[in-house]
């Protein structure tokens, strides 16, 4: 190979790298607004595929299997979704202000994102089933964990009343992903997102309420 044709390969190689890159955001980007309007199994292969303007193979090579597809979806919203949750365990406040804060930074990711709602339903009685998923589980994992640090030192520092941190940050999990659940549902028990918004805030305000230490009087 001549000196010029090196950087000739090279450059080639970055255009389909980039190529690769486009395409697999053009297929996240399909599969997320599908999943927000429909459910998992009413959506094909086919369907992303079209409105990627893409062929179904090119998203069989990318993906490997509709399960992976969604997976990659959820991760990808995890990663942006991480970014501002941790701003919010960072944020110099007072730890009541700071455990509220992250509540309300996640409950924002599950209605601005219901494919995580979608997944987290799906995934969790089958379990993972590729390396994607594999990761999603990891990053879910590691944010319930500093949660349950953001309460740690909210009654370490006497902010709150003693409680368990760990079953306190899985009650508090659950409960935001199951109320942020309704707003998907198709029947009488479904609930506008911005009526789940005004439940978890209330309800929150009361768990607070029973939660912060007094301030002894003077």
């Amino acid at each position: 190979m001549t000196d010029d044709a090196a950087p000739a390969v090279s450059e080639s190689a970055a255009r389909g790298s980039r190529r690769r890159e486009r395409t697999r955001g053009l297929v996240l980007d399909a599969a997320e607004e599908l999943l927000t309007r429909r459910s998992p199994e009413e959506i094909r292969i086919e369907d992303v595929a079209v409105r990627a303007g893409i062929s179904p193979a090119s998203v069989y090579v990318h993906f490997g299997t509709k399960d992976g597809l969604w997976a990659a979806v959820t991760d990808r919203v995890l990663a942006v979704a991480t970014e501002a949750l941790r701003t919010a365990y960072a944020a110099q406040t007072s730890p009541v202000e700071r455990f509220a804060g992250v509540g309300a930074a996640y409950l924002r990711l599950l209605l601005d994102h219901p494919v995580v709602v979608k997944y987290l339903t799906v995934s969790g009685e089958r379990g993972p089933r590729t390396a994607t998923e594999d990761e999603v589980v990891v990053r879910f994992s590691e944010l319930r964990a500093e949660f349950e640090q953001s309460i740690t030192e909210a009654v370490s520092s006497g902010a709150i009343r003693p409680v368990d941190p760990e079953l306190m940050s899985y009650f508090l999990f659950g409960a935001w992903n199951g109320v942020a659940a309704m707003a998907l549902r198709r029947d009488a028990l479904a609930l506008a997102p911005e009526r789940v918004e005004a439940a978890v805030i209330e309800a929150g305000l009361v768990l607070l309420d029973g939660l912060v230490r007094e301030t002894p009087a003077d």
